[in-house]
């Protein structure tokens, strides 16, 4: 099983990758300016749109074990 996986913010406007600019700390409530098309993210949103794209990496990766366990066992 997969131990890391990465989620990539992404411009809820584009869906262009949000790169951080250096020595920039992004914290709860602020704006991320997309690079691509100059739109401001709102940081939360992504954080949420983030989590939710990884417990689907995560459901997905636990479905796919399970069947090559039973696929294994014979069931």
């Amino acid at each position: 099983m997969q131990e890391n996986f990465t989620v990539t913010l992404n411009c809820m406007f584009c869906d262009f990758p949000l790169q951080k600019k250096e020595n920039h700390e992004v914290k709860s409530g602020d704006l991320i300016k997309c690079d691509n098309c100059n739109q401001d993210n709102d940081y939360n949103s992504l954080l949420d749109i983030a989590k939710e794209q990884g417990m689907e990496l995560v459901k997905n990766e636990v479905r796919n074990e399970l069947k090559n366990i039973f696929k294994k066992s014979g069931k």
